[in-house]
């Protein structure tokens, strides 16, 4: 089994930020709706409190096309390319 990287701080905030903006939602209530996960999910992942996981990847990677390996790289520090 390979080492996930780590994600890198402040990138699932950023991600959040981008997919919100993407689907021009005003705030995380309405990026938790879309996630179909509470309110208080996003704020953990926002406050790196708790990982942008492999269910929250998979839900992005529905919703907006992005592949999982893109997704996984911006976690990382990387840039978001679709």
């Amino acid at each position: 089994m390979s080492k996930l990287p780590q994600q890198a701080p402040g990138a699932a905030a950023h991600l959040l930020n981008h997919l919100a903006a993407q689907l021009k939602l005003p705030n995380d209530a309405a990026l938790a709706r879309a996630f179909d996960v509470a309110p208080p999910v996003i704020s953990k992942i926002r406050h790196d409190k708790i990982p942008f996981g492999d269910s929250m990847i998979l839900k992005a990677h529905e919703k907006y096309n992005f592949t999982v390996k893109a997704i996984r790289n911006f976690l990382a520090g990387g840039a978001l390319n679709p």
